[in-house]
C-alpha cells in the first residue's frame, strides 16, 4: 500500500471541498433513489400489481354472472381457466378482441353480456401475466360462487388499485441498474482521485505529479493553457530536455484538488512574468464552483 503521507518539506494538494460535496451528494441520492426502484420492483408493484389482479377477477365474476342471462351455463361452466396462457393469446387475437369489444359497446347485441364476461377475463389474465401469476393454480377456480363472495366481502371496502402497464416494473429494475452503476462510478472516481497524489515543494517551486515526476518553473516550454479553463482545466508543456516529461503536455484538473491551481500559476508567474500579468484577471478563483465545473 502507497504511504499516503506526504515526504517532510512537501505539501500534498487535499480534495476540493465543492467537488467532494458535490459528488458525495450526488453519489448518495443515486443509491437512494436506485434503491427506491429496488423496492418498487420487488415489494411495492408486485403488491399492487397483485391487488389489481385481485380486483380484475372481482369485475370478472360479476360480468360472468351476469351474463347467465344470455346462456344459463356460463358461469358454472365456463368461467375456470385451465389453460390461462392459451386462453390469454386466444383472447388477445386481433378478431377475437376487435369482435368482443364491439360487442360489449353494443347492447342491442346477442351476445352483449357474454362478450363484457370475456372482456373482463382478458384483464384479469393481463393483471396476472404482468405479475407474474399466469397459472392454472389461480385462474382454474372451482367454486365460482364461493370465490365472488369472498372478493365481494374484500373489495366492498377497499378502494381500487391502479393497474400497472407491462413496463412498470421492469422500468424499476432499469432505474436501478443505472442508478447503481453511476453510483459506483462516482465512487471509483472518488477514490481514485483520492489516491492521486499532487505534492508541493514551496522552498523549490516544484510539483511532484502521480507517477512520481516532478517539474518546476524552468521545466516549463510555455504559459499555461487555458483555452479550458473554464471547465478548470489546464495543460503544461514541458521542455524537450525534461528526463520524463520532456516534449508532453500534462494536464491537470483544478477543480478536484485545492491548492493545484495556485501551485500551477505560481510556477507560471516565476517562468513568464509578462504573460503571467496579462492574464492575471482571466483566471476564475479557485473555489469558484460553477454548474459548468462539473469535475
Amino acid at each position: 500500500m502507497t504511504d499516503s503521507t506526504p515526504q517532510p518539506g512537501l505539501e500534498r494538494a487535499p480534495l476540493h471541498r465543492p467537488w467532494l460535496a458535490k459528488i458525495v451528494i450526488i453519489t448518495l441520492v443515486l443509491i437512494g433513489f436506485g434503491g427506491w426502484g429496488l423496492y418498487d420492483a420487488v415489494s411495492l408493484y408486485p403488491k399492487r400489481g397483485e391487488a389489481y389482479a385481485s380486483y380484475a377477477e372481482w369485475q370478472y365474476l360479476q360480468a360472468a354472472e351476469a351474463a347467465r342471462r344470455e346462456d344459463s351455463r356460463v358461469f358454472l361452466e365456463q368461467v375456470a381457466v385451465v389453460d390461462p396462457q392459451a386462453e390469454l393469446e386466444r383472447l388477445n387475437d386481433t378478431e377475437t378482441s376487435d369482435r368482443n369489444r364491439e360487442d360489449q359497446s353494443n347492447p342491442a347485441s346477442s351476445r352483449h353480456l357474454r362478450a363484457t364476461m370475456q372482456v373482463a377475463r382478458l384483464e384479469w389474465l393481463e393483471a396476472l401475466r404482468i405479475v407474474d401469476q399466469l397459472d392454472p393454480a389461480i385462474t382454474n377456480i372451482d367454486n365460482p360462487r364461493a370465490r365472488l363472495e369472498e372478493l365481494s366481502a374484500d373489495w366492498a371496502t377497499r378502494d381500487v388499485p391502479k393497474p400497472l402497464h407491462w413496463y412498470d416494473i421492469p422500468s424499476q429494475w432499469l432505474i436501478m441498474v443505472v442508478c447503481w452503476a453511476i453510483g459506483l462510478y462516482l465512487l471509483f472516481l472518488l477514490l481514485k482521485t483520492m489516491a492521486t497524489k499532487y505534492l508541493w515543494d514551496a522552498g523549490a517551486e516544484r510539483l511532484t505529479i502521480p507517477g512520481g515526476a516532478s517539474f518546476g518553473a524552468d521545466d516549463l516550454a510555455e504559459p499555461l493553457d487555458k483555452r479550458k479553463w473554464d471547465k478548470f482545466v489546464v495543460l503544461a508543456s514541458i521542455k524537450g530536455e525534461h528526463d520524463k516529461l520532456g516534449g508532453k503536455s500534462v494536464r491537470f484538473d483544478t477543480y478536484r484538488h485545492a491548492k493545484l491551481e495556485s501551485w500551477l500559476l505560481a510556477m507560471e508567474a516565476k517562468a513568464f512574468p509578462d504573460q503571467a500579468e496579462e492574464n492575471a484577471g482571466d483566471e476564475p478563483a479557485e473555489n469558484d464552483d460553477t454548474p459548468s465545473a462539473a469535475g
